[in-house]
């Protein structure tokens, strides 16, 4: 029970819920581990639907364009806002994406909102899908 006059800090709030997002993601596994993701048909589509619209030639955000071709705009690319790479191929953890989508990104000197912003963080399944193909190379099949 709150006392009158003490209101609770709205930082702390969306903190925890970005810590319960990615217990969650780290915890459910969306995809078997044997099986292979396919850039052109899981990762693409979710690029797509969540990233596109903010992400193209004269209105990217964080001067960041995922348009004409999203695979060759992420993997090996240097990211703007921290010292890593967008996608660094069988490293989610040095992957300056997957750090935004799972709220992570500041503590790898990173800026910013989690993404995709301001709709709200991706599906646990999403980011596992997103994490795996990482994981699995970042290939571009």
């Amino acid at each position: 029970m709150r006392k009158a006059g003490v209101r609770a800090d709205p930082g702390t709030a969306v903190r925890s819920l970005e810590l319960l997002l990615l217990a969650i993601v780290l915890l459910t596994p969306a995809v078997a581990v044997s099986e292979s993701v396919s850039f052109a048909a899981d990762v693409e589509p979710i690029l797509t639907q969540h990233c596109v619209m903010c992400h193209l030639p004269g209105a990217a955000q964080g001067d960041h364009s995922l348009y004409p071709d999203a695979w060759a705009s992420m993997v090996d690319v240097p990211s703007v806002q921290s010292p890593l790479r967008l996608v660094e191929p069988g490293k989610p953890g040095a992957s300056y994406s997957y750090l935004k989508m799972t709220g992570e990104h500041l503590g790898a000197g990173g800026s910013g909102e989690i993404m995709p912003f301001p709709n709200g963080p991706l599906s646990a399944e999403e980011i596992s899908i997103f994490r795996l193909w990482i994981e699995q190379g970042a290939g571009r099949n």
